[in-house]
């Protein structure tokens, strides 16, 4: 515990330094204020945002040393005022719309815990040679192993889980099996969805690798077995959730230093934090629903069903940023389904007076697509040549790429995929006419 409190304390009194060396990382780390830890350095109160101690890769293993020194986060009324003339001193700006009850201070460190590691390392090591394995009840020692693994894997799964506080409207699906089909798990996982969501089959989990020897907290969905998600909606699963990081996990020189209350304050932090992606993937997935107001150099695909009636702002698109998004949105969809051969020969084209992006379906054949983007909805017109409308009626492997409320500023837009002449689901109406004098 020392070690750990040290280390802490090295972390708060460098993090107080960046105030002389980057001001304004040191403001903006302030500018949504959660959680601080407070003491006297140097004679005077600081305030420390535990955002500041680290990268963001080093959340929650910062949030883990901070939890064994202090435990929980208090509220305090009195240190809110304090905080108001910190950042009055500092110059940094209050937040007007800050909730000041939810604010939380570490303050006095807590006593040293004797608690010891809630999951026996001995035994995930045995286990871990045999994840995968065939097992056979007539064996004494195969027998022997697995009543060890749901004694001390399985329940202590579920254990750790029935532990969590779980949000409002949500349900925990424990661990059953310690076997599949013959053979020993690889690993364990009970699954913590939202009771109103629970066919989506999206869910946060904790559980056990027991081949690689790790404790897991994850954002994930089914993607095997009887009921798993269809490929579409893992793929679309994947894309919204490109460069995030939905997992925390412990290797084995880890678990040896977490209790049970260590694991349950990281999971319960990690569902708190990912609550609003966990609602937001189901919505863009299954509802058609995606703000491009919140993504940068994003494509998002909907279904063709999806209607909005946004009025074009008429804004310049830049025609090289559809390109890009295009070309990045196909080349995720070839890589995903295990084709980086065919996505690495996605490019765009220009054939005679059309501009189009040659891609590729999975199994090689050719995907050739026009694009149209506009800041408006799905309803807001736009001009298409005749050279374009003939090329779409004519060519079976011709798609439309329709990019509409494109956000400008974010490079951001939602894409409808269309195919056939423009005549089978929209009105074409002349807006200008080529005059040849006889």
């Amino acid at each position: 515990m020392s070690n750990i409190a040290s280390q802490l304390l090295l972390k708060v009194k460098n993090a107080i330094l960046i105030r002389e060396t980057d001001n304004e990382t040191y403001a903006a780390s302030f500018s949504k204020p959660d959680n601080f830890i407070t003491a006297t350095i140097n004679g005077k109160q600081e305030f420390v945002p535990i955002s500041l101690l680290g990268a963001t890769y080093d959340k929650y293993s910062i949030l883990l040393d901070v939890f064994k020194v202090f435990g929980k986060a208090e509220t305090n009324a009195g240190l809110n005022m304090r905080l108001k003339e910190f950042y009055s001193q500092h110059q940094i700006q209050w937040p007007d719309d800050l909730r000041e009850n939810t604010i939380g201070y570490y303050i006095r460190p807590k006593a040293a815990s004797d608690e010891g590691a809630f999951f026996d390392i001995s035994v995930l090591e045995k286990l871990s040679n045999y994840a995968g394995q065939r097992y056979k009840a007539s064996d004494a020692f195969l027998k022997d192993l697995g009543n060890t693994y749901a004694d001390k894997i399985v329940d202590t799964t579920n254990e750790w889980a029935n532990s969590l506080s779980i949000p409002d409207g949500y349900s925990i699906e424990p661990e059953r099996y310690w076997q599949v089909a013959g053979r020993f798990k690889s690993f364990t996982w009970a699954k913590i969805y939202k009771e109103a969501h629970e066919d989506k089959k999206v869910f946060f989990s904790v559980g056990v690798d027991v081949a690689n020897k790790e404790l897991v907290i994850k954002l994930d969905v089914l993607r095997s077995g009887t009921h798993k998600l269809s490929n579409f909606e893992i793929r679309d699963f994947d894309y919204f959730m490109e460069g995030r990081n939905l997992s925390v996990v412990y290797s084995l020189e880890q678990i040896v230093g977490l209790g049970l209350t260590d694991l349950t304050f990281i999971a319960d932090q990690f569902i708190k934090d990912h609550k609003e992606l966990y609602e937001q993937v189901i919505d863009f997935i299954w509802n058609d629903k995606v703000d491009c107001n919140v993504h940068k150099n994003r494509l998002f695909k909907l279904s063709s069903k999806y209607r909005s009636e946004v009025e074009s702002t008429y804004q310049s698109i830049d025609a090289e940023d559809i390109i890009d998004l295009i070309i990045t949105y196909e080349q995720f969809v070839l890589s995903h389904a295990e084709r980086n051969d065919l996505a690495g020969s996605v490019k765009n084209e220009v054939e005679g007076k059309l501009h189009l992006i040659r891609s590729f379906e999975i199994d090689g054949k050719p995907r050739n697509i026009l694009f149209m983007a506009t800041t408006g909805g799905t309803t807001a017109p736009f001009e298409m040549s005749r050279d374009e409308i003939e090329y779409l009626g004519d060519n079976l492997q011709t798609f439309l790429y329709h990019v509409v409320e494109y956000n400008t500023e974010n490079k951001c837009g939602k894409l409808i995929v269309r195919k056939g002449s423009p005549t089978q689901y929209a009105e074409l109406k002349s807006i200008h006419y080529t005059v040849e004098i006889n």
